[in-house]
């Protein structure tokens, strides 16, 4: 009977362990991706002042679309979103969160890729024993 908790008790404890290291994972995944957009976005702003103002002059389109979608499709809550959201949002802000989109995705596919290659590179020699 000590058996039976002795391993009740190793898979609680290495199922905390798993859901806490997720969390830590995420933590550092968001972290480096919310880094990395901000100095993307400084970066883009300070030294190529011409391709900022073009990606802001395309955010605002696609803010403007987004107007029009809540306008078509909502009706009745545009008056609200247009007191909340869109008063605070100006382009420069769609521009932020479309960078921090992107370099999320590309952070999280790196991230993906190289687990994905470790545990590649783990399976050989598993295999042999």
């Amino acid at each position: 009977m000590s058996d039976a908790r002795a391993d009740g008790g190793n898979w609680f404890l290495s199922g905390t362990l798993a859901t806490v290291m997720a969390i830590v994972r995420f933590s550092i995944l968001l972290l480096l991706e919310l880094i990395m957009a901000i100095l993307l976005y400084s970066y883009l702003a300070l030294y190529h002042t011409e391709l900022f103002g073009y990606l802001a002059r395309q955010a605002r389109w696609v803010f403007d679309q987004l107007a029009i979608m809540i306008d078509t499709f909502l009706p009745s809550a545009a008056d609200q979103a247009y007191a909340t959201a869109f008063g605070e949002l100006a382009p420069k802000s769609m521009l932020l969160l479309m960078i921090g989109l992107l370099v999320g995705a590309i952070v999280r596919f790196i991230a993906w890729a190289v687990i994905r290659l470790m545990r590649a590179g783990r399976l050989p020699a598993e295999r042999r024993a």
